[in-house]
């Protein structure tokens, strides 16, 4: 059992590769054990006992892996000897107000979608996925939470590697760049500063957010300050180079979990990204 549940807990915060898929393609159960095994695994509590136990670990497995926060693990299996086998019918892992690898995230599921997942463990204890198991995956993100992200040392270092080319044509430093949600909008504030001119600068651009090509975009840019002289289009390239919400996800795939980003939007001041991970299976 415990075995079998420590694997699950690499699948979502661990060491499996992961890949994007659009088609939702699942398996049909097999190798389960009997009806009759199933029957008597639920009306004598069997069942339930070991999915919460599996819960349990589940949970104590993906807490070690993250800084703050807390997780919740649902595991919903068809007997107790399936599950020791390594084939359930599906998981759930929500989390609250956690950060990994210095990303802050207020809300976090990843949900199975079909209803025969069957993971093994191998020989040297490696992650075995017997057939591909799509995720849904719901990411909630809030003004402090991007912040807080933006203050992380590896976006620190994706502004210096924007300042190294600037300062190498003499355009422009980036001092400080900070966001602000104000009615459904993303309001993005840089300051910078330019080649033989003392005063640090400061611009604020307005914009929506788009999926392209599976990718976040800013979308329909704007100055905040209508009377502000600045390339919009032109500035807007260089936010979209260091968009903190692109940057979470490029984190999170270093992670181990390659996103197809499906939606993006801003509903009550707090950004909600969707999308699906396909985990695919091992060759045999």
């Amino acid at each position: 059992m415990k075995k079998i549940i420590l694997v699950l807990g690499l699948i979502f915060f661990g060491t499996t590769a992961f890949g994007a898929c659009d088609d939702l393609q699942c398996a049909e159960p097999y190798d389960l054990t009997s009806s009759t095994s199933q029957f008597f695994s639920r009306i004598t509590g069997q069942r339930l006992l070991s999915e919460k136990i599996g819960e349990r670990i589940l949970k104590k497995t993906i807490q070690k892996n993250i800084t703050k926060g807390q997780v919740k693990a649902d595991i919903s299996s068809y007997s107790t000897k399936d599950l020791k086998a390594g084939r359930f019918k599906s998981a759930t892992i929500t989390g609250k107000n956690i950060s990994i690898q210095g990303i802050d995230i207020s809300y976090f599921q990843a949900r199975t979608l079909c209803n025969f997942n069957y993971i093994t463990e191998g020989k040297n204890g490696e992650v075995v996925i017997k057939e591909n198991m799509p995720l849904e995956i719901k990411i909630v993100m809030t003004e402090d939470d991007i912040n807080n992200t933006m203050d992380s040392s590896d976006y620190k270092r994706l502004i210096n590697s924007i300042n190294s080319i600037g300062g190498n044509f003499n355009i422009f430093n980036i001092e400080s760049a900070d966001v602000k949600i104000k009615d459904n909008k993303l309001h993005y504030i840089v300051k910078y500063s330019i080649p033989f001119v003392r005063k640090t600068k400061e611009v604020s651009l307005s914009a929506d957010l788009r999926v392209q090509n599976g990718q976040i975009k800013l979308a329909n840019t704007t100055l905040d300050n209508k009377s502000f002289s600045l390339d919009v289009d032109r500035f807007s390239k260089i936010l979209n180079y260091i968009n903190p919400l692109e940057f979470t996800t490029k984190i999170l795939e270093n992670r181990d979990a390659k996103f197809n980003i499906q939606h993006i939007d801003i509903v009550d001041n707090q950004v909600i990204v969707e999308g699906r991970v396909t985990i695919l299976k091992d060759k045999e």
